[in-house]
Parts: structure tokens; sequence; C-alpha cells
């Protein structure tokens, strides 16, 4: 029996339905962003002011993911594209995606790989 603090996570079909209702302003809401998601952090501690500036540039297969991310203060990370969801890491999320849509990854072979020196440091259990 879930408890009374317990969120069901939604369905795929629940997904599909939200994205393809928020399509066209999604769309328009992307037009001009070239650049990646920037999350601010923001704290005091001990008499100081923190900020951290949290940038992500993702990519599938060497095609740009697009849509706003953002990052809690406690690190998980959020898609807006999928509300109500948070992740354990930006790679998670990403891994999601690629099961919740696959359609949108068939048939997509990247050109070559660019970021081939950036693999051992993703893999790092030091972050």
């Amino acid at each position: 029996m879930p408890s009374k603090n317990s969120i069901e996570k939604p369905t795929v079909k629940l997904i599909d339905s939200y994205v393809k209702k928020q399509a066209t302003q999604m769309a328009k809401s992307h037009e001009h962003q070239h650049m990646g998601s920037e999350t601010i952090r923001e704290t005091d501690y001990k008499g100081h002011h923190i900020v951290v500036r949290t940038t992500y540039q993702i990519e599938v297969d060497g095609i740009p993911i697009t849509g706003h991310m953002g990052v809690s203060n406690d690190g998980k990370v959020h898609y807006h594209p999928i509300p109500n969801m948070s992740f354990a890491s930006a790679l998670d999320m990403v891994k999601q995606l690629v099961d919740a849509f696959p359609d949108d990854f068939k048939n997509v072979k990247p050109t070559h790989d660019t970021h081939a020196e950036h693999k051992t440091k993703a893999k790092s259990p030091h972050r």
C-alpha cells in the first residue's frame, strides 16, 4: 500500500499526451534557444553568499536535447517537459527520455564521436 506521501510516476501515455498538448507552445519557447539550460542556486552560509550556476548542454547521438532543466538544492534534476518527475542525475533523466520516447531516437546514428575524451570523466565517482 503506497504511503500518503508517495508520488505516483506518470505513465508513458500520460507524458505523451501532455507533450502533444504542449508541442506548439514548447516549439515557440525553444525557437531561440541555442545555449544549454542554466540553473542558479543560492544560499548563505556562515556569513558567505554562495552561488552555484549549473549549465547543461545535452546531446543524444549528436542531436541536442532542448527544454528547460533545473537542479534542486538537493541535487535532483528536473526537466519541464516531464512534469512531476525528478532524477538523481542528468544522465538518468536522458535515459528515461530514451525509454519513454523511443520513436524520437530511432534511426539516429552519431556521425562521429567528438566527445570520446569525456566518457571516462562521466563514469568517475567524483563529480
